[in-house]
């Protein structure tokens, strides 16, 4: 019996009549947020406090954007970091910079990868397929120039696609015979980030155009077929 006296059942949960309530909190300050609250002990006779916690949990936090991202917009993004901040692209979209940040996480896109513009040590590495280490003794050696600087007792650099370009045509079989993987690998991923950031979104729009074009000819085609077709029942 004793345990029976200390069991208590959870409240039941706000209907739908305080949840149409609770929705206006948005637009509401001072004493009129004073009188929804004291509108919500009346509906539902619950405590104050709980009134309170319900409106701040229901009725002014922000809410999180959970809308799928379309191909659409992905697409976008790809082609405006070209020359946008993230900043400036999540107002475009009406998207807060941290969903387009997690967005670009969970396809595996880097905004160096997608700009090209300029490598770290490490993502340089990452892309040929060899150690940092490697990387590191390509720039003591001079064959590939960076820029360096000190943060404390740290050292990070910076590599652009022209150095990158430099050391591929005066220095390419020295590399290969340190062990570089791929000659392919090399020359794919040159030809790759050394476009120029400025066509980067010019190529992305010439692929979708002709994925319109194909399937607009397409159509075209098929309407020629059905007219043949029809053609050839009236003879």
């Amino acid at each position: 019996m004793s345990r029976l006296g200390q069991t208590t059942s959870s409240p039941p949960r706000w209907g739908p009549e305080a949840m149409s309530l609770v929705a206006h909190a948005k637009v509401l300050s001072g004493n009129k947020l004073e009188q929804l609250v004291v509108r919500l002990q009346r509906h539902s006779g619950r405590p104050k406090q709980e009134c309170w916690r319900f409106v701040i949990q229901h009725g002014l936090k922000t809410s999180v954007d959970h809308r799928r991202w379309t191909e659409e917009e992905i697409e976008y993004v790809r082609e405006a970091l070209v020359k946008l901040t993230i900043e400036e692209i999540a107002k475009k979209l009406k998207r807060t910079p941290r969903a387009v940040r997690s967005m670009l996480v969970r396809n595996g896109l880097g905004i160096r990868e997608i700009r090209c513009d300029r490598f770290s040590l490490e993502s340089l590495a990452h892309a040929l397929r060899v150690r940092t280490d490697e990387v590191r003794s390509w720039i003591d050696q001079g064959w590939l120039q960076a820029t360096i600087s000190l943060e404390g007792k740290r050292r990070s650099y910076i590599i652009t696609p022209e150095a990158l370009a430099a050391m591929y045509k005066n220095h390419l079989p020295k590399i290969l015979e340190r062990g570089a993987r791929s000659q392919s690998l090399f020359e794919a991923y040159l030809q790759y980030c050394y476009s120029p950031k400025h066509t980067v979104g010019e190529q992305l729009l010439d692929v979708r155009r002709d994925k319109r074009e194909r399937a607009a000819f397409a159509s075209l085609n098929e309407d020629d077929q059905d007219i043949d077709e029809d053609d050839g029942d009236e003879v």
